[in-house]
């Protein structure tokens, strides 16, 4: 039997459904504009990056319709079926997410060694599955890979020293923070709200990141037709 808990304060059901769903069109756009550079650049880390934003795009969207649905707040539902919406909506939540970190990770750190890879994969399935707390498990293991993928683009950011390196390090930082913060929700709900908050902000200012990169690229191309 799987037991269904709303994290967060009573007061807080509704506007948490709404700010997953700003993080999901966030991460849409994100995608988008990752899909727009890598047509013009044709460099394949945007590619994966595009790949890992549509899983994120997806997972968000998952998870906003499931505690929509379970805070009722468009239609009342019956004590049968909340269970298997929760349980369906959570894992693919959780799934589509992590996977979608796993690719950052590869990407970041240039990992090319298709046995690491599966690897990494395969750590996810025990990871999940021997916790007595998906919560925790979950928002651990983001925590995790992260801070790895955080690392990364701070060393980035350390060896070109630009202001759009500093906005991507930023980004992560802030939704990094975000689940680490998810994990003290059962200390004090208040950090679910800060987490929630935390992680909206950092998905935006990737999308801001992105639109420099983006704004960046067209001026290289506009350089190279008048030459």
């Amino acid at each position: 039997m799987v037991n269904v808990h709303l994290h967060g304060p009573q007061w807080f059901l509704g506007t948490d459904a709404s700010l997953e769903a700003l993080a999901a069109l966030t991460a849409f756009f994100v995608a988008f504009a990752a899909y727009r550079i890598y047509r013009m650049t044709k460099e394949k880390k945007y590619a994966w990056f595009m790949t890992s934003f549509v899983l994120l795009t997806l997972s968000f969207l998952a998870r906003a319709a499931t505690d929509a649905i379970l805070e009722e707040l468009v239609f009342k539902i019956s004590p049968e079926v909340v269970e298997k919406i929760f349980y369906y909506g959570y894992v693919a939540h959780i799934l589509l997410a992590l996977i979608a970190y796993l690719v950052l990770i590869v990407v970041t750190h240039k990992i090319t060694d298709k046995r690491v890879i599966m690897l990494l994969l395969l750590t996810l399935v025990p990871s999940l599955l021997l916790s007595g707390s998906y919560y925790l498990s979950f928002y651990g293991l983001s925590t995790l890979f992260l801070a790895f993928v955080t690392l990364a683009y701070y060393q980035n950011y350390r060896k070109v020293r630009a202001i759009t390196p500093c906005l991507v390090f930023i980004s992560f930082l802030l939704i990094t923070l975000a689940q680490a913060q998810f994990l003290f929700d059962a200390v004090r709900q208040l950090f679910y709200v800060s987490a929630q908050i935390t992680q909206a902000a950092g998905y935006l200012v990737l999308a801001i990141a992105l639109l420099a990169i983006r704004l960046k690229s067209n001026e290289k191309v506009k350089t190279r037709h008048r030459v």
